[in-house]
């Protein structure tokens, strides 16, 4: 009999036997019935391993301890709140068996606040953490994982209601808060019509930020057999449409294939661009200093430390609602270059990575997603299939 070991966040969270005990309890119930139906050893087996297999059973797994865990102790686990995990199953293009595992993205934050009238400044202090961990780690794809913490100081200009009358304004936004509070449906249709009248009343004028974040991070793979710090300065941009038909919003042009789908499905009555989802986007500067990684050490001889760029971009949007599930598009796209690269990182492909993947995701929490590229520590580019569940603890 497979035994279930639910691993995650390495580091970060180590669970206790529960899920374990849980686990082996429902399959041992579960061959226990097999057994009495008279079924074979065989056929058992194959189906205790399409059930290990399945990241179905490890979300209801882990939303049944956290579930536990914040009843008997909700202060303890509170820090939860900033994890999301994403159980998955991933394929490579390359002949590899099918990987179970998850991919992770833990992000805290301590922020302070001064506000103007016309923008506001914050400086924060965050942890961040976000990789893929396989089951299997000789199966993993996409195996990069970072760790850091940061400063960041960040302004924000704009995103206020301009009204001649807005104590009007904030009076009847707060009513609708009223109603909304207590509707348990957040998909019903009297939901959507109060959402709807808010929106309305809710005008925003455009919104800019930007922010500088000095940080230090470790880069590695899931093993730890590959690692290196990466202290550095990260820069990022973006703007907000909030307004609908804003002039700003028509400058985003990743929007216009979904704003199409959106009219042909009736979600929008019209043809509309979001400006509320203007790609981010993300410049960084690296100073990388290698600690552990065989494959540099023996093209180059050594493991000297060495500048580096990264470039990244988001984008999400929301596509058309399907009953009660609302649908999501996501695409991120990632772009290392090392620089004064060694001839021999050059010949082996090393010193440029680039990575993208895009997903479509359901309020549920179910996804599908394909990925294209390479990461740091990847020797060469793959394709990756990936579905799999959401879990945001909230």
């Amino acid at each position: 009999m497979k035994k279930i070991y639910f691993t995650i966040i390495i580091g970060f969270i180590t669970l206790t036997s529960y899920s374990q005990v849980i686990a082996d309890r429902q399959l041992n119930n579960f061959v226990d019935y097999l057994k009495r139906k008279n079924v074979s050893e065989e056929e058992i087996n194959n189906m205790v391993s399409g059930l290990v297999e399945n990241p179905d059973l490890y979300n209801n797994l882990w939303k049944n301890f956290i579930d536990q865990a914040i009843k008997g102790d909700n202060t303890k686990w509170k820090f939860l709140n900033d994890l999301n995990v994403q159980f998955k199953t991933f394929q490579a293009t390359d002949n590899q068996p099918t990987a179970l595992g998850l991919t992770y993205d833990f992000n805290i934050d301590y922020a302070k606040f001064s506000e103007k009238d016309s923008y506001r400044n914050s400086h924060s202090y965050g942890l961040t953490a976000k990789g893929n961990i396989a089951f299997r780690k000789n199966l993993n794809p996409t195996d990069f994982l970072e760790t850091k913490v940061n400063y960041r100081w960040s302004q924000f200009f704009g995103g206020v209601i301009k009204s001649k009358d807005q104590i009007t304004v904030f009076s009847r936004l707060n009513g609708l808060e009223d109603k909304l509070v207590n509707i348990s449906d957040m998909q019903s249709k009297e939901a959507i019509a109060l959402w709807n009248e808010f929106s309305k009343n809710l005008v925003l004028s455009n919104q800019y930020y930007y922010s500088l974040a000095p940080k230090f991070a470790l880069e590695s793979n899931q093993d730890f057999s590959k690692t290196q710090f990466t202290p550095g300065l990260t820069i990022d941009l973006s703007a907000k449409a909030w307004k609908k038909n804003n002039m700003l919003s028509y400058f985003n042009i990743f929007d216009y294939p979904f704003a199409l789908i959106r009219l042909i499905t009736g979600t929008d009555k019209k043809f509309t661009v979001y400006g509320s989802t203007i790609p981010t986007a993300q410049l960084g500067f690296d100073y990388v200093i290698p600690a552990n990684d065989t494959m540099r050490k023996n093209l180059t001889g050594n493991l000297d430390p060495f500048p580096r760029i990264k470039f990244e971009t988001s984008f999400r949007t929301f596509i058309t609602r399907v009953k009660k599930e609302n649908i999501f598009f996501s695409v991120n796209y990632r772009y290392y270059q090392e620089l004064n690269t060694p001839e021999t990182i050059i010949k082996a492909n090393l010193g440029t990575h680039s990575y993208f993947v895009m997903a479509l995701q359901t309020t549920s929490g179910f996804y599908v997603s394909y990925a294209n590229g390479k990461l740091p520590f990847d020797a060469k580019s793959d394709e990756v299939y990936s579905i799999g569940f959401n879990y945001k603890f909230n």
